[in-house]
C-alpha cells in the first residue's frame, strides 16, 4: 500500500508530464485567442465577400440596379429626388449617400452601362438565361468609370458586412457571457454564411440594416450588462439614427434597445434614471433621423412617405389569407438560406434546404432544451430578448407584406440577422450546465477545448465549405457562357453571311430556329441580332432582337474563332396560319447602327431593308 508521500509524488509528476505535454500549445496560445481568432475570420469573410462580388455580375443582386439608379441619381444630382422615378428614393438615404460619396471619390458613377436582357424571363424556363443584363466588355477588368464606380459602391457595402460580423460577435458576447466560444463560432458561421456574402457584398442598403440594427443591440446589450452606464455601449445612439436613417424596418429592434437599456433600473424602481437614459439614447436618435421624415411630411403627407412607397410597388389587392402566410414564412426561410441571384431565381440543391431546415428544427429543440434546464435566468433573458428582436422584426415586414407583394425575401429580415444566427449557433451547440471540465483543467485555448467547442469548430467549418460549394458550383456557372460556346456549326445549305466582326455561319431553321455565330476576330462592339419571320406577303408575323446566345455573351467579350449557339423561341399571333413563312436575319449594334452584310463577297442587303432572308419555316396550327 502506498503512502502518501508516495501518492504526492506520482501526483506532481503526473501534474509535470501534463505540463510539458501541453507545453507546446503555450506558444500558439496568443495565436488562438479569441481577438486573433475574430481577425482570421474577417480576412476570411472579405476574401469570400469579394469572390461574391467577382463572380456575381453588377447589377445581379436583389433590387440592386434600383440600388444603383439612387447612388448615381444622389452622386450626379447631390439632391435627394422627387417623386416615384427613382423607385429606392423610398428609403432613406444613408447608404445610398455614403456609398454615392465613397464611389465618385476615384469615379463618375453612371447607369448607362447595365444594358436589360430582353431574354430574361420569369419564371425562369428550363435552360433559360438568368441574367437580367447582357454584361458587356465595359464591366471587364480593368474597371473605369460606371463599372468602377459600382464595384467601389459594392466594396462599401464588404466593409460594413465585416462591421456586422464584429457587431454580431459582440452582441453575442455581451448576451450570453457565460457560453464560452459561442461568441465566436456565430461570427464563423456569418462570416463565412453563402447568403450574407451575397447579399453583403451587392449594392443594396439591406447590409447596412444588418449592420447598424445589430450594433446598436449589441451596445444595448453591453449598456444591461454594466448596470445601465451608457458609456458602456456609447455608440447605440448613433446606430439606432443612422439605422433609422438606412432603412425604416431598423426601427424594429428599438423596444428590444429600450428593454435591456430599462432593465437594470425597473428592477430596482429608479424611474429617473430609467428615463434619463431612455431620453439620452433616443431622442438623439430620432433626431438624427428626424430631417428625412420631416422631408417626407412636406412632400407626401406622412413621415413614413407610404405614398411614394405605394407607387413604387406592386400592391396587394387581395385580402390576406393562411395560404400568404404560408407562402411569406416559407420564402423567407428558403432565401435565408439558399436563393440567389437578382430575384432569388438561382436556387442551391433541395437537399440542402431540406438539410438546414432539419437543422433548424434541432436548434429550436436544443433551445427548448437549454431554457427548461437553464439554471440561471440570464441565459433566458438574453434569448428572451433577440427572440422579441426577431418576432418585432418579422412583424414590422408582415405589416408590409399586407400592402407590397414580394416580400417573400429574407433579406428583408436582416434588421434581425443578429439575432437569427445567433440563436440558432446556440440551439445546435448549447450545453446546459455542462461546465468544460476538460479546458477548465488544463487550460487550453478556446480551438482545443474539445468538449465544449467541437460542434462550434464543425458548424462553423461546414459553413465554409459550403459557401465554396455555392461560389464555384452555382454562381460561377450560373452566369457562365459555357451554355451557348464550343459548338461546331452544321452543314445546313445556309450561306454565311458576313456582317463584318461577326458572322452567321449556319442556321436550323427548325421550329424553333437556331443560328450559329462566329467572329474570326475578337468584337469591338456589343452587336445585336435581329431575327424576323413574315409572311409571303411581307406582313410581318415576328421579330426579336436581343444579344446572341440568349443574352450570356456579349459580342465585344468573344474571341476570335468562337462559335455561339443562338435559340429563338418563336410566339406565333393567334391569327397566323398554317404555311411557309419567310426568315431574314439583320445585325445592329447597341447604339443603333445596322451592318450591312455580305455574301459569297456580295452584298446581301441595303440601308431601305438591312435583313437578309436566310431560308423558309414551316408553320403547322
Amino acid at each position: 500500500m502506498k503512502s502518501g508521500t508516495q501518492i504526492s509524488a506520482e501526483t506532481t509528476d503526473l501534474r509535470r508530464f501534463l505540463s510539458a505535454l501541453i507545453s507546446p500549445f503555450r506558444v500558439i496560445r496568443v495565436l488562438f485567442s479569441n481577438q486573433w481568432l475574430l481577425i482570421a475570420l474577417l480576412l476570411c469573410h472579405l476574401l469570400l465577400a469579394a469572390a461574391f462580388s467577382l463572380a456575381n455580375p453588377l447589377g445581379e443582386a436583389p433590387d440592386e440596379a434600383d440600388h444603383w439608379a439612387y447612388t448615381v441619381y444622389l452622386a450626379q444630382e447631390r439632391s435627394l429626388p422627387v417623386g416615384p422615378t427613382v423607385t429606392q428614393s423610398k428609403h432613406p438615404p444613408f447608404y445610398h449617400a455614403s456609398a454615392a460619396l465613397i464611389a465618385a471619390l476615384f469615379a463618375e458613377p453612371s447607369f448607362d452601362f447595365l444594358r436589360a436582357n430582353p431574354d430574361l424571363r420569369v419564371p425562369i424556363p428550363p435552360g433559360g438565361p438568368v441574367n437580367f443584363f447582357v454584361h458587356t466588355a465595359q464591366e471587364s477588368w480593368p474597371w473605369r468609370d460606371g463599372p468602377l464606380a459600382f464595384h467601389l459602391a459594392r466594396l462599401w457595402s464588404i466593409l460594413l458586412s465585416l462591421g456586422t460580423v464584429v457587431a454580431v460577435y459582440g452582441l453575442t458576447r455581451s448576451a450570453f457571457p457565460a457560453e464560452r466560444g459561442l461568441a465566436l463560432t456565430v461570427a464563423g458561421v456569418l462570416a463565412f454564411l453563402p447568403t450574407f456574402a451575397f447579399i453583403g457584398s451587392a449594392v443594396s442598403n439591406d447590409g447596412a440594416a444588418a449592420f447598424f440594427a445589430t450594433t446598436a443591440l449589441w451596445g444595448a446589450f453591453a449598456i444591461y450588462r454594466s448596470g445601465g452606464r451608457l458609456r458602456a455601449g456609447w455608440w447605440t445612439a448613433l446606430a439606432l439614427g443612422l439605422g433609422l436613417l438606412t432603412k425604416v424596418s431598423v426601427v424594429a429592434v428599438w423596444p428590444s434597445v429600450a428593454l435591456l437599456v430599462a432593465a437594470p433600473f425597473v428592477a430596482r424602481r429608479a424611474w429617473h434614471p430609467f428615463l434619463t437614459r431612455q431620453l439620452a439614447l433616443f431622442v438623439p436618435a430620432g433626431l438624427l433621423a428626424a430631417p428625412w421624415f420631416w422631408r417626407n411630411w412636406r412632400l407626401y403627407g406622412d413621415p413614413l412617405g407610404l405614398e411614394l412607397a405605394r407607387q413604387t410597388i406592386d400592391q396587394r389587392l387581395s385580402p390576406w389569407t393562411w395560404a400568404d402566410s404560408w407562402w411569406l414564412l416559407k420564402g423567407w426561410f428558403l432565401s435565408f438560406w439558399g436563393r440567389y441571384g437578382a430575384i432569388g431565381q438561382i436556387a442551391q440543391p433541395l437537399w440542402l434546404d431540406w438539410l438546414l431546415l432539419a437543422l433548424t428544427l434541432l436548434s429550436a429543440l436544443g433551445l427548448a432544451r437549454l431554457l427548461l434546464r437553464q439554471r440561471q435566468g440570464d441565459v433566458r433573458f438574453g434569448v428572451a430578448i433577440l427572440l422579441l428582436t426577431i418576432a418585432s422584426v418579422a412583424a414590422v415586414m408582415w405589416r408590409y407584406s399586407l400592402v407590397a407583394l414580394g416580400t417573400d425575401q429574407g433579406r428583408l429580415l436582416y434588421p434581425a440577422l443578429g439575432p437569427i444566427v445567433g440563436l440558432w449557433v446556440l440551439g445546435l451547440t448549447a450545453r446546459p450546465d455542462r461546465p468544460d471540465r476538460c479546458a477548465e483543467k488544463i487550460d487550453l485555448p478556446v480551438p482545443f477545448s474539445l468538449s465544449a467547442h467541437l460542434s462550434g469548430l464543425a458548424l462553423v467549418g461546414a459553413t465554409a465549405l459550403w459557401s465554396v460549394a455555392i461560389l464555384a458550383g452555382l454562381i460561377f456557372p450560373a452566369y457562365s457562357p459555357a451554355r451557348v460556346l464550343g459548338f461546331h456549326p452544321p452543314a445546313t445549305g445556309v450561306t454565311p453571311l458576313d456582317f463584318g466582326e461577326i458572322q452567321l455561319q449556319a442556321a436550323e431553321l427548325e421550329s424553333s430556329p437556331l443560328l450559329y455565330w462566329t467572329a474570326a476576330q475578337p468584337p469591338t462592339q456589343d452587336w445585336r441580332a435581329l431575327l424576323r419571320i413574315s409572311a409571303e406577303d411581307g406582313t410581318l408575323i415576328w421579330e426579336w432582337q436581343r444579344s446572341p446566345g440568349q443574352g450570356r455573351f456579349a459580342t465585344d467579350r468573344w474571341p476570335g474563332g468562337v462559335v455561339v449557339r443562338d435559340l429563338y423561341a418563336v410566339q406565333w399571333p393567334e391569327w397566323a396560319g398554317s404555311g411557309r413563312y419567310r426568315v431574314e436575319v439583320g445585325v445592329r449594334s447597341f447604339a443603333g447602327a445596322w451592318a450591312l452584310p455580305s455574301q459569297a463577297g456580295q452584298p446581301a442587303a441595303n440601308p431601305d431593308h438591312p435583313f437578309t432572308q436566310i431560308g423558309w419555316i414551316v408553320y403547322q396550327k
